[in-house]
């Protein structure tokens, strides 16, 4: 019994990782002020979101919009 289940973990990891090879990471950038507000996006910020465009107050508000 252990060996179908190791099987099926197996062959699910394989799928699991083709899946995620497939999502797409923004890319880093040097953008260092924002694109909305003209504000500084903060260093704490880009280390944490390297592709980041935004400030978090105007990241907030562009996606409340979005929803």
């Amino acid at each position: 019994m252990g060996d179908i289940i190791d099987d099926a973990n197996k062959i699910a990891a394989v799928h699991l990782n083709a899946a995620l090879s497939h999502i797409k990471t923004p890319a880093a950038n040097d953008i260092t002020d924002c694109i909305d507000c003209d504000d500084p996006i903060g260093v704490a910020r880009k280390a944490a979101a390297p592709h980041a465009i935004r400030c978090a107050e105007c990241q907030g508000y562009h996606d409340k919009d979005s929803r």
